[in-house]
Parts: C-alpha cells; structure tokens; sequence
C-alpha cells in the first residue's frame, strides 16, 4: 500500500511540473564550491520548506526526493531538445519535463520484452551498451539510478557491460555540444565507486572520452535541519559482495559515518 500510495503522490507531482516553473525556481545558485565539486545541503535547497524542516517533494525515500529535485534542477528548458532516458518508469519525470518544452522524449529499458522496440518519439527495448540509434541523434542522454547498475549482468550475455562501455554508447548517440545526465546513489547500493563515494574514481570514468565542462554535484551530503538516512539493512547486506575485498574494512566506517547522498554529473560533448 505505501508503494501504491508513493506511486500515485509521484504520478501527480510529476504531472503538475512545468519546464518554465523549473527554470525559475533553480535558475540562482543552490549549491557551494568545494574542491570542484557542487555541493547543495538541504538547508540551502529549493524544496525546503524551511518553517516545517521538511522536503517538499512529498513521496519517497529521502534520497528519492533529492533525485527528484536534481533532475528539475538539471532537465527543465530543453526547448525542441531530443532526450534519450537510459532506463525509464512510468512516471518519467525527464519525460514529462521535456515535452512540456517542446522536445521529443525516448527511452530504452534493458527490462522490457525485447520485441518491444524503440524508436525516436516512444520508449522500448534496449540497453545503454548497445543504443539502437545512429551517432549524433539526441541533445541530452539522462540515466536516473542507473549507472550505478552498468557493471551487472544483462539478460543478453551477448552485450558487454560496464561503464566504459555505456558512456561510449552515449557519447557517440549525442550531438556535439549536447550533454549526459546522470544521477546516484551515494553509500547505498551498486557498484563500489557508488556505495564507497568514491568522486575521484567517478570523474576517472569520464577521462578516456573528450567530454566537456563535466560538474559533479552532491546532495543531502549536508543534510540538516532534515534527518540522517542510512542504507537499509536490504542495501547494506550486500555490500559485501558488491565491494572488492581490498575495501572491506572501510565499509563500517562509511555506514557510520555516511548518511546516504545523490551525486549527479553532468558532462558535454
């Protein structure tokens, strides 16, 4: 019943956003500089409402509300713009935001029947290692929780997996001077770099492509006056297995120290 009642809180919030509305709401500076990196705590955020000390993007974890807010915060006045989503559901609020400008959306889902295909305009099959669309179609590729997931195994053992793989992919789908978008989890779930916060490898990543001014953000780092969020016991019984060896002693000290975060890169072709 709580996932039904999230899912239908989220159908309407996302149906009443608008891509102008964004735009004013997140065109000043939200966020900090700090060692390269933008750092937005709660208390400076937007969707704070700071009378009640509470987020005003009303369903969700913690840490899916802040997914939330950055893809407002990121994916609002794309006029025209075509946009692929790396993995969709069906409340896409990169989706909605782009045809509320005008644009064109389309997806890909690894998960959906494999006869169920893609094209310009629709969602479909498909897989970030593998896009079926020729070089330089879209303006913007958006991956909301996913490139934490790259690295696992595919229901088609035939596709290569990976980051160095899918940020090929989308490099090569985007026009020049468009740019990716993606957003994670930090200290929660999926591959190491995620679950350790690790932004130094997390920028390596981008290196053996010639992207463009790629920003790194961190949300809810700094969470305050809101409540610390730790991983879920689900979350935190795998990391043993999802984090090599060599880091193991380092994992209590994260869930102790660590409330968990987003981070989003943004980087242009």
């Amino acid at each position: 019943m709580h996932s039904l009642k999230n899912s239908l809180f989220k159908r309407f919030y996302t149906s009443l956003l608008s891509s102008s509305r964004c735009a004013d709401r997140w065109g000043g500076q939200y966020w900090k500089n700090s060692n390269d990196i933008h750092k937005v705590s709660c208390a400076s955020c937007p969707k704070l409402i700071p009378e009640k000390a509470k987020c005003s993007v009303p369903f969700g974890s913690p840490i899916r509300k802040c997914v939330t807010a950055a893809q407002e915060a990121h994916l609002h006045s794309l006029n025209g713009k075509r946009l692929l989503e790396i993995g969709f559901g069906k409340h896409s609020i990169p989706r909605h935001l782009v045809k509320d400008a005008g644009g064109i959306w389309t997806g890909i889902e690894p998960m959906r029947p494999q006869s169920e295909k893609v094209s310009l305009g629709n969602g479909g099959y498909g897989h970030v290692a593998d896009i079926p669309f020729p070089d330089d179609t879209f303006d913007v590729v958006a991956g909301i929780q996913s490139i934490e997931h790259w690295d696992e195994p595919l229901p088609d053992p035939d596709l290569e997996i990976g980051h160095a793989a899918g940020l090929r992919e989308v490099y090569r789908v985007l026009k020049p001077n468009g740019f990716a978008y993606f957003c994670a989890p930090l200290y929660l779930h999926g591959h190491e770099i995620f679950i350790l916060g690790d932004i130094r490898r997390l920028r390596l990543l981008f290196e053996p492509l010639p992207w463009s001014k790629v920003t790194i953000e961190k949300w809810r780092e700094d969470y305050e006056p809101l409540e610390r969020y730790t991983a879920p016991d689900e979350d935190r019984g795998l990391w043993r297995e999802s984090v090599s060896s060599r880091y193991h002693e380092l994992l209590d000290g994260v869930y102790e120290n660590s409330s968990v975060a987003l981070v989003t890169v943004k980087a242009y072709k």
